[in-house]
């Protein structure tokens, strides 16, 4: 008998835990489980981790429901990402000196020890710059700290608002960005670029499209009536989450190991 591994994303918002189990198979994705539980007050706050020995415990029970093949998507929030776009050196460098160039780049523009940050980047070789996306060392480590504790088999920490690129494929022209909001902020996802913007900044979709100097035609929402994530799914069973827009990034963050 073949064991499917399930490949789970992880969304952990201010209020609650949003998670998705799902399974690839020959014909798409197929849904195993879905989870949704409360947070305690206090213990994530503006995206930060206050508690992690309270989100263990919640987790803990969790835990237990998944079966030993299982892969974990964890979701970081944008809004604690810091973004940069550096220009590529004049001289070719092996991958080793292209990382300690970013590195004390990075540094140095963000007036912070090299050991403090962590970063991802990818090189975009039409402008010739790199692309870094940098979060603070001491959050990723207390994810990664939460999955040893739980003995997750943790496959990715990725940007919530860029594991939304994930559904770019579903969409149709002149569709080109994916956007998602709750009651703070939007997350939105292009081909190339993603980010945050506080919902205070852009009440609806039509000022989110003018901060991205996009077409309102060009934005599709993560919500009833215009992109139902879990229409992607080859095969899921009922029931399925009242608001199911809410589980937009864990779905998003099952479905894939890589994200722009």
């Amino acid at each position: 008998m073949a064991f499917k591994t399930w490949h789970t994303g992880v969304h952990i918002q201010q209020d609650k835990i949003l998670a998705v189990a799902l399974v690839r198979e020959k014909a798409g994705w197929s849904l195993r489980r879905w989870w949704q539980l409360p947070l305690a007050v206090g213990t994530v706050c503006e995206g930060q981790i206050l508690k992690p020995e309270q989100l263990t415990a919640t987790l803990s029970e969790w835990r237990q429901m998944l079966p030993h093949y299982h892969r974990i998507y964890l979701a970081f929030p944008a809004s604690r990402t810091i973004q940069r776009t550096l220009p590529r050196p004049a001289m070719t460098l092996r991958d080793s000196e292209q990382v300690a160039w970013i590195t004390s780049a990075m540094s140095r523009e963000l007036d912070m020890a090299p050991d403090a940050l962590r970063f991802d980047y990818a090189e975009d070789t039409f402008s010739q710059t790199f692309r870094v996306t940098a979060a603070q060392n001491k959050e990723i480590s207390t994810l990664l700290e939460l999955a040893r504790e739980l003995r997750l088999q943790l496959a990715a920490i990725a940007p919530d608002a860029g594991a939304l690129a994930h559904f770019l494929p579903f969409l149709t022209a002149p569709a080109q960005c994916i956007a998602w909001r709750d009651k703070d902020q939007w997350l939105w996802a292009m081909r190339h670029q993603w980010g945050r913007r506080e919902l205070a900044d852009a009440p609806d979709v039509e000022h989110l499209a003018a901060l991205l100097a996009l077409q309102v035609e060009e934005i599709v929402c993560c919500e009833a009536g215009r992109f139902d994530p879990w229409s992607i799914l080859n095969r899921s069973q009922p029931p399925l989450p009242e608001h199911g827009a809410d589980f937009s990034v864990a779905l998003a963050l099952a479905m894939g190991d890589t994200f722009a």
